[in-house]
């Protein structure tokens, strides 16, 4: 029998870098823990009962590994924990308290098995993919710890099935639940998860966790469309200036229940157009409101009146809001342009 003991201030400075166990994921905890006392071996005297046989210091350097594995083990349990396992029996005897805690926790008892498969069932998917990659695996572990045995499809799917995020995360889970071969193997679809993880991150893309759609997506390009509103100008909105602005200047808006036409409302201000009439007949100028239909492409005169009244061409000025669209008219006469902004 071959046991060795470590120094206790270098043991305190490893043992820091465990998970505590509190009364969840014990699979992962007891993974960790094992790795950690073989380096120490110190996991003999955890597994084993210490053998009859045995000569007075072989028995004193079972009973020191024995005390050092406890204190390990009992500083990364918490409170609670510490409370249900170590009690007279198992606060002197390593091989005893392990057992313990393993009766505690990993046990076929159906409150055990139901405790396990509850917390798996209310696991889901936060945003973080590299979180749930992880949580994923301990889950894993803790099933097989109390051996729940899940079929590995059904597994995957689940694994798969919890995800949310954006457009390309949702291809690449379906790129995964097609592939027949790898749904088979629960730990390679998380491996895979773990390396789309590491891709998002390197590509500088934007966070999983905002999971709405947005509307900058680089391949489907969207145009955002800004509004003033509140009674404050929008400096994002190019289409109109700051003292043209409506919701600032609400005096500005033009009256709409005289109109008897429909605007489509535009990016920018739409406004009822005044003509100035001139004909060579006469040189009297008369001023008279000629409504413009307008729409996405054209604008069309409503009231011809001018341009059949006079055998003479006309001259027509028309004023309009708008001074990013032309004004096209059809009729007798010629027509002058002037937009204000």
């Amino acid at each position: 029998m071959s046991l060795k003991t470590t120094d206790t201030t270098n043991s305190n400075k490893d043992v820091s870098t465990l998970p505590y166990l509190d009364g969840s994921s014990f699979g992962h905890w007891s993974l960790k823990m094992k790795i950690h006392l073989r380096s120490r071996d110190l996991l003999d005297v955890c597994e084993k009962k210490i053998p009859e046989y045995v000569s007075t210091s072989q028995a004193n350097k079972w009973a020191k590994a024995s005390y050092e594995a406890i204190d390990i083990i009992t500083t990364r349990v918490v409170e609670k924990v510490f409370c249900e396992v170590v009690n007279e029996e198992t606060f002197a005897n390593s091989y005893l308290l392990c057992n313990k805690i393993i009766e505690q926790y990993t046990s076929k008892r159906a409150v055990n098995r139901g405790r396990i498969w509850m917390e798996w069932q209310r696991f889901f998917f936060d945003g973080d993919l590299k979180n749930y990659i992880d949580d994923c695996r301990k889950m894993t572990m803790d099933l097989e710890s109390v051996n729940i045995k899940v079929p590995n499809d059904l597994l995957s799917f689940s694994l798969l099935g919890k995800l949310g995020g954006d457009r390309e995360l949702h291809q690449f889970v379906d790129s995964l639940t097609l592939n027949k071969e790898l749904i088979e193997r629960p730990d390679i679809i998380l491996t895979r998860l773990q390396d789309y993880a590491s891709l998002y991150k390197d590509r500088n893309l934007p966070s999983i966790k905002n999971s709405t759609a947005l509307i900058t997506n680089i391949d489907e390009p969207h145009k955002i469309i800004y509004f003033c509103k509140y009674g404050k100008h929008n400096e994002k909105c190019t289409s109109h200036r700051k003292e043209e602005c409506w919701a600032e200047n609400p005096h500005l808006r033009p009256n709409r229940k005289n109109k008897k036409c429909k605007f489509h409302q535009g990016s920018a201000h739409l406004s009822e157009t005044q003509a100035l009439i001139t004909t060579q007949e006469n040189q009297t100028n008369e001023m008279s409101s000629l409504i413009v239909d307008c729409d996405a492409t054209n604008h069309m005169f409503n009231f011809i009146e001018p341009f059949v009244s006079s055998l003479k061409p006309i001259s027509l000025i028309v004023t309009t809001g708008d001074a990013k669209s032309n004004l096209l008219d059809e009729g007798t006469g010629t027509i002058e342009i002037i937009c204000n902004n």
